[in-house]
């Protein structure tokens, strides 16, 4: 095998390695495609999830401060209703003990029967003392009706004000349910949403890893396609350095033939044709030699 063939099989060689190459190439960018597609799908949705704690971050920082202040207004309702419920006691324990053996209609008669009986007749010491005595007591069997009226009125001042605490400290209490509800929710939502962030995070890495990996193939298989059209085309300057060679030595060939062709014609005597006189013009030695000059 000649070294032309030689080369032009290597050519060859090389020509079906660069398409092996550009084959597996397309494979691998489609691979590298894929992994750039499902790696930025997953990224996609590890921000949604991001998005999704950072709002209930937010929104559980609100029901904590809210939280915090339901828990202190429940803590003082209560005070307050204790207290309520303490002076109540107290009252309903002082109302207890007021003797309270008449009414106060009878009492205010009987006292007016007093004075008069007292301004229209004559009655002895002994008589007036008694009568101011039983006045005496009356009057403070009133003083006692009049502290029970007005302990009355603040028990039934107290009712509806306790009823008022009450209802707030409802409200404040289902409320406060609520938010602590909410609370837990919030906690575990994140929670889960975490879990599926990390799981996501490592789907995420593992579709890196496969696209760093891919393209480091790429580069590989790149650079050798690069060799390899490197060498062709060495290849082909060698090879037409071959065929120029070649060609070269036929010409040489050729003119050498048609040289001695000419100097025959010359030793014959016979007249040269223009080419043969201009190969013979290209050796102006030979030329000469041949007696060119004087012809």
């Amino acid at each position: 095998m000649s070294v032309e063939d030689e080369i032009s099989r290597e050519i060859g060689e090389l020509k079906d390695k660069i398409n092996e190459l550009d084959r597996k190439l397309e494979e691998i960018n489609a691979r590298i495609e894929k992994s750039i597609s499902e790696r930025d799908k997953v990224h996609a949705r590890m921000r949604e999830i991001k998005e999704k704690v950072k709002t209930l971050k937010e929104e559980k920082t609100t029901l904590v401060d809210e939280n915090r202040i339901l828990r202190r207004e429940v803590r003082d309702l209560r005070q307050k209703l204790l207290n309520y419920v303490i002076e109540k006691r107290q009252l309903r324990g002082e109302l207890k003990n007021l003797k309270l053996s008449m009414d106060v209609n009878r009492i205010k008669r009987r006292l007016d029967e007093i004075d008069l009986y007292l301004a229209s007749h004559r009655v002895s010491r002994e008589e007036e003392k008694k009568l101011f005595e039983e006045a005496s007591k009356l009057e403070a069997m009133l003083l006692d009706y009049e502290k029970a009226l007005k302990i009355h009125l603040s028990l039934n001042e107290l009712s509806p004000q306790m009823e008022e605490v009450k209802r707030e400290l409802e409200e404040k209490r289902k409320r406060l349910e609520e938010v602590s509800s909410r609370l837990s929710q919030i906690s575990m939502e994140m929670e889960a949403l975490n879990n599926v962030y990390d799981s996501l995070k490592e789907e995420a890495d593992r579709n890196h890893s496969k696209y760093l990996e891919a393209r480091e193939e790429r580069d590989r298989l790149e650079a050798e396609r690069i060799l390899a059209t490197s060498r062709i085309y060495d290849l082909y300057k060698l090879l037409r350095g071959k065929r120029e060679e070649l060609l070269k030595r036929r010409i040489s060939e050729v003119k050498a033939k048609k040289k001695k062709e000419a100097i025959a014609k010359l030793e014959r005597g016979e007249k040269l044709e223009f080419e043969e006189m201009k190969i013979l013009l290209e050796d102006e030695t030979l030329w000469q030699a041949s007696g060119g000059a004087s012809q």
